[in-house]
């Protein structure tokens, strides 16, 4: 009869947590559709860092040179590229008039390649609001109209988005959907968008951010994170300790990316992601990340336990403590399918492997922990970061 009721026990905390998991998900805010008619807008200047994109800036130009909106400039910064970037970069600069393409200047000393391209293209922007935009994004044609009557709604100074993610390897699909699920755990939405979040609260995320100018300038741009790995994320803490509004919602509709297309380029992005994370997230990144490792192998843990308790003792109770645990389990892997089905469009089988991609980041983090420790450092498009 014990165990019975310390099954029934875990069974319920589980089915519980899944809940909240399910109304957590579904309450996280969307950017919504733009109202055209509200005016005057505000000028903006797009600006796209890029190095070594050959295979990402056309499909990004593409897209941010075609926007329903009234008025704004791109900005293209080619942060000396070794690939066929600049060959394809000056054939848009030839075509398109509100396209201007920057040729990045030397790395400085105590700049990263990323924080560089993006203050040289901020001081000769004109607009009023910037929109940073990694190369390998895609934007719909209402993303710069939805982001600015969004931020105007709500009174922001920088406004964040987190896009739709094309996911086409096998190791991309199992690995960043656990990977984002972490960062939101532990920069959930509701503190994101309260009125009093703390800067260390405050997340953005660099592959699209709103800002505006004044706001930005104010602090030094970019400079004011120039040899931070986690330039986004600084840049928006940084933000929100000088007083400034900040905010971040799901952009799904408005902004697609490929981020990485094969299980080389996840190692090395997540790798150089993970320990700048782990700082920057302090303490409630290990709680946020044992809270999903606990609930995502709690289910197994309970059915291995269940097949014990059947094996020692074969009777109704062990077999109802089994019925539980298989409960828990089919409605574990349900909810990570539907939750893949609904955020990246992945057949819902891949919720088997949940799992899997969670210890494969664990790898990843683990692998960059020992890569700083040492003084390797971390390398991305031909650098080498000694991390933060």
């Amino acid at each position: 009869m014990i165990i019975i009721i310390v099954a029934s026990t875990v069974a319920y905390l589980l089915l519980v947590s899944f809940w909240r998991e399910f109304c957590h998900f579904r309450r996280v805010p969307t950017l919504r559709s733009p109202n055209h008619d509200q005016g005057p807008w505000p000028r903006v200047s797009i600006i796209i860092p890029a190095r070594n994109e050959a295979r990402n800036i056309a499909r990004c130009l593409d897209g941010a040179l075609f926007q329903h909106y009234p008025w704004y400039e791109v900005l293209v910064v080619d942060d000396n590229s070794t690939d066929a970037t600049p060959h394809i970069l000056r054939q848009y600069d030839a075509r398109y008039r509100h396209l201007r393409v920057v040729q990045g200047s030397a790395l400085p000393s105590g700049w990263t390649g990323k924080t560089h391209a993006c203050q040289q293209a901020a001081l000769l922007a004109r607009g009023e609001w910037l929109v940073f935009l990694d190369a390998d994004t895609v934007p719909q044609p209402d993303l710069i109209a939805a982001l600015i009557d969004h931020a105007r709604q709500q009174h922001l100074d920088l406004l964040t988005i987190f896009p739709f993610l094309e996911l086409q390897t096998f190791w991309e699909r199992v690995i960043l959907p656990p990977f984002v699920s972490l960062i939101q755990a532990t920069f959930p939405f509701e503190r994101l968008n309260a009125p009093d979040v703390r800067p260390d609260e405050v997340i953005a995320n660099g592959q699209c951010i709103l800002v505006r100018y004044r706001a930005y300038s104010s602090i030094g741009g970019h400079g004011a994170v120039r040899d931070d790995v986690l330039e986004d994320v600084r840049l928006a803490q940084k933000l929100r300790a000088a007083g400034f509004r900040t905010g971040a919602v799901e952009g799904i509709a408005y902004l697609r990316a490929r981020m990485y297309t094969n299980s080389r380029e996840v190692i090395e992005g997540l790798t150089k992601n993970a320990v700048a994370g782990y700082q920057s997230g302090a303490g409630r990144s290990i709680w946020a990340g044992l809270q999903q490792y606990l609930l995502a192998f709690a289910p197994l843990w309970f059915l291995g336990w269940a097949i014990g308790v059947l094996v020692a003792q074969s009777n109704l109770f062990s077999w109802i403590v089994l019925i539980e645990a298989l409960i828990v389990l089919t409605v574990a892997f349900s909810f990570w399918g539907w939750r893949l089905h609904q955020r990246y469009r992945l057949p819902i089988a891949y919720g088997l492997f949940w799992q899997l991609g969670l210890l494969c980041y664990g790898s990843i983090a683990l692998r960059s922990l020992w890569r700083v420790r040492t003084g390797r450092g971390v390398h991305w498009k031909g650098r080498t970061y000694a991390g933060t």
